[in-house]
């Protein structure tokens, strides 16, 4: 049996707008058991020449009943663009919000289409057409939903996404990102409020806040639920919308653009680099940089986050690293890599450049590092496993050494609410902001190595009523 969620959220762009939650008690009649599996088909549907709708306290998709609206019939009007057009005058809009929900969902095997599925096909329907009024909801409501009471995937279930509501600002993204959010529901995902490490959780569609702009992506970030401030969610106490999808459906093919990154300085055909310099990189991505990492002679010397996401999502920017004082001289290839936040990444051609003079022997440089023939200073490869005793960075698979009261280890970064980040026999210590794995029992926290590189930190990068939830706007 399941609830149905009522979803407000603000439309991005429309200042001043604070979100508002409205519970309406579902009709014993509205509650139907649990699809025995998940649809893997959405049918967008733009409502061509207008789409009637019954509701009738029954979900049928493919005849096109509904239980979240109070009994009747509807006739929904079909998708105007922002000039309220129809037919091939909005064809261009549609396509673009067809890109953006085939982009957002291309991480998990669901087969988005705007197409009518064959007969037999099981699937999921969102309605993306249409005023609010038509379906005899307030004017501010712009999308409604179902959601199991028991946060379980639907299947044969309509969610509505009232398109034709829709101001012209960023329209299309806007869409999107509605009818992401109310599709999103009938596979059970929760509003998110903000991620665990605090930050907002705004650049993911199950939000309601308008604190950045941009397409929203289902981020792999475990977060808090919740409409205009923290709640627990629907089914345990944080969720994470990217690995719920995935557990669903299964990995996709991800169609969105990978990262770019380029070096700034020094500059393409620079030789040479002098100490109390800074390395700088411009880095951008389309589902946003989550960090970006510096490499001197093929190994990792330098981390830093992505920038915070803005109005019109995250910019591209600069990513300055300072010339580590302890790098020692001779011939050093420089390169720089970033990556999204499903772990697509770029690199930059490696600058090959001269401090000081090359190298003519291993004492000139740091420990464990010999100096090659070439002149270069360079470790060997990394062989430390998760867990092992380290004395710098570089020794790691994980490029990360941590340092406890009990000694320093390899580790890798983790979600302390999330215990799956770290494999069997490993804890994850830290804080929400900068958990790290641990070896279980080994005892000692917390503080944080030193790498030859630099001293960087590491080990970081209400329960729903019977009701509805909607997306709205104020007016």
């Amino acid at each position: 049996m399941y609830r149905l969620c009522l979803a407000l959220a603000l439309l991005e762009g429309i200042a001043g707008a604070d979100g508002r939650r409205v519970i309406v008690a579902t009709p014993p009649q509205s509650l139907s058991e649990q699809a025995a599996a998940p649809a893997t088909v959405l049918y967008l549907n733009r409502c061509t020449g207008g789409c009637m709708v019954v509701a009738d306290g029954t979900n049928d998709a493919v005849n096109q009943h509904t239980s979240i609206l109070s009994g009747g019939r509807y006739v929904l009007g079909e998708y105007q663009n922002t000039a309220q057009q129809t037919g091939s005058a909005a064809d261009a809009e549609w396509n673009q919000v067809v890109k953006c929900m085939k982009e957002v969902y291309s991480p998990y095997q669901l087969t988005i289409t705007d197409q009518q599925p064959p007969a037999g096909t099981v699937y999921n329907e969102a309605i993306i057409a249409g005023k609010p009024a038509e379906a005899g909801l307030a004017p501010d409501i712009l999308g409604i939903a179902p959601l199991a009471n028991n946060c379980s995937a639907e299947q044969n279930v309509i969610s509505f996404s009232f398109a034709n509501q829709h101001p012209a600002d960023q329209r299309a993204l806007n869409i999107c990102w509605t009818a992401a959010q109310e599709s999103a529901h009938a596979y059970g995902l929760d509003h998110e409020f903000q991620y665990t490490d605090g930050t907002s959780a705004c650049n993911d569609p199950m939000t309601y806040r308008t604190d950045c702009g941009g397409e929203k992506f289902f981020r792999n970030k475990r977060a808090q639920c919740g409409e205009s401030k923290v709640r627990n969610c629907k089914c345990g106490a944080t969720q994470n919308s990217h690995t719920m999808l995935l557990g669903i459906f299964g990995a996709g093919t991800v169609i969105t653009s990978p990262p770019t990154v380029s070096m700034t300085y020094p500059p393409p055909g620079s030789t040479t680099i002098v100490n109390g310099i800074a390395i700088h990189a411009l880095a951008s991505s389309q589902r946003g940089v989550s960090h970006v990492e510096l490499y001197f002679n093929g190994s990792r010397w330098g981390d830093k986050p992505g920038v915070p996401f803005g109005s019109t999502g995250q910019p591209a920017s600069d990513y300055a690293f300072p010339l580590p004082a302890n790098l020692p001289d001779g011939v050093i290839d420089i390169e720089v890599k970033a990556y999204d936040d499903l772990g697509a990444m770029a690199a930059t051609t490696p600058l090959t450049v001269t401090k000081g003079a090359p190298c003519t022997d291993s004492a000139q440089c740091l420990k464990d590092q010999t100096c090659d023939a070439t002149g270069r200073c360079v470790f060997p490869a990394p062989a430390g496993k998760l867990g092992a005793d380290c004395a710098y960075d570089q020794f790691c698979e994980s490029w990360q050494c941590t340092e406890t009261t009990s000694g320093k280890r390899c580790s890798q970064s983790c979600a302390i609410d999330e215990p799956a980040t770290c494999p069997s026999g490993f804890d994850c210590l830290g804080s929400e902001q900068s958990g790290f794995c641990w070896p279980h029992d080994s005892g000692g926290c917390c503080s944080v190595s030193e790498s030859p590189g630099a001293a960087w930190a590491h080990a970081g990068l209400a329960f729903f009523a019977a009701a509805f939830v909607m997306r709205r706007r104020k007016r």
